[in-house]
């Protein structure tokens, strides 16, 4: 009988423990761009506090998304195109990912197991 309360436990533990990044379980809207995806499974974190150069910001929790050094999935990235953002390739630094669509540009900074997501200001020039 006393098995029971633990084993629960356990089976509580392992569903909750369950936000890992995976191709499978698709993509959503971003919270301050509705045309940028982000993994479904994503938890939302308080975003970094906005500057001249950043208009809006995000911060996301999911295990498996950046990697030791902070890179991200190669299949996030492809997704992010699909949506139709084009990437600054000029512009990454390390583990900073800029992407630009219809005037809009977002950058993506990845570290392990956490990654935020910023809309730019227009005032900063790429």
């Amino acid at each position: 009988m006393k098995r029971i309360p633990i084993l629960l436990f356990v089976v509580g533990m392992m569903v909750g423990c369950s936000n890992v990044y995976s191709v499978e379980e698709g993509y959503r809207m971003a919270v301050i761009n509705p045309g940028f995806p982000i993994p479904e499974n994503a938890s939302e974190m308080k975003p970094e506090a906005c500057t001249t150069e950043i208009a809006k910001s995000a911060k996301y929790k999911l295990n498996a998304i950046g990697g030791e050094q902070g890179e991200p999935p190669e299949h996030y990235l492809e997704e992010i195109k699909k949506w139709g953002w084009t990437e600054l390739e000029d512009e990454q630094r390390g583990n900073i990912h800029f992407y630009e669509k219809e005037g809009k540009v977002m950058s993506l900074v990845f570290k392990n197991n956490i990654f935020d997501v910023f809309e730019m200001s227009n005032e900063v020039k790429m």
